[in-house]
């Protein structure tokens, strides 16, 4: 059925669901609420957790005031519960004066701020015990009460049928699809829902491992090209200033086996940060410059990818550099270097994914960080050649068992051992107290050529979160430290701007760097020694490990220092885990058992091809269900598990041909 077999769902609101991708019922059935509103539980105000979404039942204390302030509102509300005081504060939402009078009761939900007693920012508010609410993603112009109530009308007239085998439900414990997805919709309490997103997250697992196991199938009918590898080791380690690990070494040698193979490298190198996995990326680069092929090693930021570029072009004199921050001159006479063959190793960003870029003969395709490239991202790069190898790396730590489920496309090597002489960084949480005798001994120590990052969560000042922002810090520190050589650095910098402050940073006319998470992946600077984390409770396990990596990478002694205000009870057991460890395969699996697999990769995927949210947060013994499924309808050949794999393959947009015939 169509959205406009809906009442009320004219032309306008159609062109609006098309934007989320919603052109039946069926799609929007399957359009699942991103979070929900739990007023079912009602919080005293004294028992809200920092950061916690939380309900609350409260009166309303005084009229609302707005304050402006740089262009900004605030509306302001004092209430109040049995159990105390707290103020509620609308950023930029001036309308919200006129909804609210003192005396009333409200229904609240939202986030306690316990910096300056206990303040909820922007949070959503009701007249009635509206019960559990769904919140969907949107666009300008869709309301939430749009969604819903379209929603609702599609669950009248639609019948949903059962899309997997009848016997699964109860063997794998699932309740049925019907049920689900009403209940993912429109839940009563919170129990159900658990059930509910178990079953549909098993699903959506299991088209997708299809997907990836039809593609693995695939990939492998169809031969590529076979590297000559005989003498390339050994060539390579000659030329080589230091001895590898013997972990480096038994990888290189997985992927030179890859590498001469008739069928295509589809390989994931794991390695926890400074374990040296750009040595392997060398290495295979080197043997498709030997076989006259190009290579590609692609880089989520431009500051990577100039690091990796100033790196490989002292090995491959040939090399060039493709970004979004080129010049015409500069982009054409790389484009020109690219589609002759004069190229043969190519560094870039999602640049290299753009339609002008032709290759001579590309063989090898490098992707550093891989979870910041999404599945059809590499996909297009794969295209830009015949059947090339691939080598994928990531210096996310998951896991082993969840690395083999989600990247079972892939074949796995891992990078379980840091190369010789790095000491481990010790790691402290840095009371207020001592705030200020830290940064002097670190000004005290840029005096012996050593430098410091200084991470902040913000760029600039923000109401509610004060003392957090890169322009708040820089300004303190300039005073504090007036001998000491500062910059600033953030992610709304232009390319060039950064790209100054980094070579500044490493030839030392910068000493300190007061920076965002820019720098937190793959930034190498040795004579960097401290990394200071301001704020440190707004990051999860997984950034702060990429960020304490940027230390650590010479022979000197380095340190991370972690500072916050009142970290909640899950902030400081992620302080406390970071000083007690420094292994990040140990980091991941506590972040996963804190926050989902979600968070572990840092980012979120989406869009064709990609893992949702709800395969990214199920638990993973219900991946681990999906995924013995999966191996039993890719080895049983039957009508209803074809159409499974057929339906997994349209879902993901894979054009392989595999189905059991």
């Amino acid at each position: 059925m169509k959205l406009s077999d809906i009442k009320g769902v004219g032309p306008k609101r159609i062109e609006l669901f098309r934007q989320l991708h919603i052109e039946t019922l069926s799609d929007l059935l399957r359009f699942y609420p991103k979070e929900y509103l739990d007023y079912t539980t009602v919080t005293q105000i004294r028992d809200a957790v920092e950061n916690q979404p939380v309900s609350l039942r409260v009166t309303v204390l005084s009229d609302p005031t707005v304050f402006y302030y740089r262009g900004k509102s605030t509306v302001s509300v004092r209430i109040a519960d049995a159990s105390g005081k707290a103020t509620i504060k609308w950023i930029n939402q001036p309308y919200r004066a006129q909804q609210i009078h003192a005396g009333e009761t409200l229904y609240v939900n939202g986030k306690a701020n316990r910096k300056r007693g206990v303040v909820f920012f922007n949070p959503q508010i009701g007249r009635e015990d509206p019960g559990i609410i769904p919140v969907y993603p949107t666009v300008k112009g869709l309301t939430q009460k749009i969604i819903r109530d379209t929603v609702a009308a599609a669950l009248s007239v639609c019948a949903i049928p059962e899309t997997l085998p009848l016997e699964w439900p109860e063997r794998f414990g699932l309740t049925p699809a019907a049920e689900a997805i009403r209940t993912i919709h429109q839940p009563t309490r919170i129990t159900d829902l658990a059930l509910a997103k178990k079953r549909l997250s098993f699903e959506e697992a299991l088209l997708y491992f299809l997907n990836v196991a039809s593609a693995k199938a695939d990939h492998r009918l169809h031969n590529g090209f076979a590297f000559s590898t005989a003498g390339s080791l050994e060539s390579f380690l000659r030329e080589l200033l230091f001895a590898p690990t013997d972990a480096q070494l038994r990888v290189m040698r997985e992927v030179e086996s890859d590498l001469c193979s008739s069928i295509p490298m589809n390989r994931l190198v794991q390695g926890d940060v400074g374990s040296g996995k750009t040595l392997i990326a060398q290495y295979a680069l080197s043997v498709a410059v030997r076989n006259h092929k190009q290579g590609v090693l692609l880089a989520p930021t431009s500051i990577l990818a100039e690091q990796h570029y100033a790196t490989l072009r002292r090995m491959f004199p040939n090399a060039c550099l493709y970004t979004g921050s080129l010049n015409r001159q500069e982009r054409e006479q790389a484009l020109s270097e690219i589609r002759s063959g004069k190229a043969e190793v190519i560094v870039g960003t999602h640049a290299l994914f753009s339609d002008p870029v032709r290759f001579c003969d590309l063989g090898l395709v490098v992707t550093d960080e891989q979870h910041r490239f999404g599945v059809m991202q590499r996909g297009k790069m794969e295209a830009k050649g015949i059947r090339p190898d691939v080598l994928v790396m990531s210096a996310t730590p998951i896991p082993r068992t969840l690395a083999l489920l989600l990247y079972s496309d892939l074949d796995l090597s891992v990078i379980d051992e840091l190369p010789h002489g790095r000491k481990p960084i010790k790691t402290y949480f840095v009371p207020q107290n001592r705030r200020e005798a830290m940064y002097r001994h670190l000004a005290e120590q840029t005096q012996q050529g050593e430098r410091s990052y200084i991470v902040c969560p913000l760029i600039e000042a923000t109401e509610g979160y004060e003392g957090l922002s890169v322009e708040e810090i820089s300004a303190e520190l300039s005073k504090l430290l007036p001998e000491v050589r500062f910059a600033v650095l953030h992610g709304q910098m232009h390319d060039d701007e950064k790209r100054r402050i980094m070579e500044d940073f490493r030839a030392g006319n910068v000493t300190m760097l007061i920076s965002t998470t820019v720098i937190e992946v793959g930034v190498d600077v040795p004579e960097a020694t401290a990394m200071v984390i301001e704020g440190c409770d707004h990051f999860g396990l997984a950034t702060l490990h990429q960020l304490r990596g940027r230390v650590g990478r010479g022979d000197r002694q380095s340190y991370c220092y972690l500072l916050c205000d009142h970290p909640s009870a899950a902030a400081r057991e992620r302080i406390e885990t970071m000083v007690l460890t420094n292994d990040g395969f140990a980091i991941a699996q506590k972040d996963l058992m804190m926050r989902g697999m979600g968070d572990l990769f840092g980012v979120r995927q989406s869009g064709e091809g990609e893992l949702s949210d709800s395969v990214l947060q199920c638990p993973t013994e219900v991946l681990e269900l999906a995924k013995e499924a999966c191996d039993e309808v890719m080895r049983t050949p039957n009508a209803l598990y074809n159409d499974l794999i057929r339906e997994a393959q349209a879902r993901y947009r894979f054009t392989g041909q595999i189905a059991h015939n």
